[in-house]
């Protein structure tokens, strides 16, 4: 859930400058899936957050 959720961060911190900063994750897709479903379920991040977290995540597992 960890990597999970530094990914996002790293990703949101990202987005704010002009540089392109590479992410590079080695979980599995399922992995990604259920931290962040772990991550939503206890609180540690917003319906919201999540949504985009794993649109991010999905797009990233079809598109790799």
């Amino acid at each position: 859930m960890l990597a999970t959720m530094m990914v996002a961060f790293c990703m949101s911190v990202a987005a704010c400058g002009g540089s392109k900063t590479v992410v590079k994750n080695e979980d599995s897709c399922g992995k990604q899936m259920t931290d962040l479903q772990n991550a939503l379920n206890t609180g540690a991040m917003t319906q919201s957050e999540y949504d985009q977290a794993r649109s991010q995540a999905l797009y990233r597992c079809n598109h790799h």
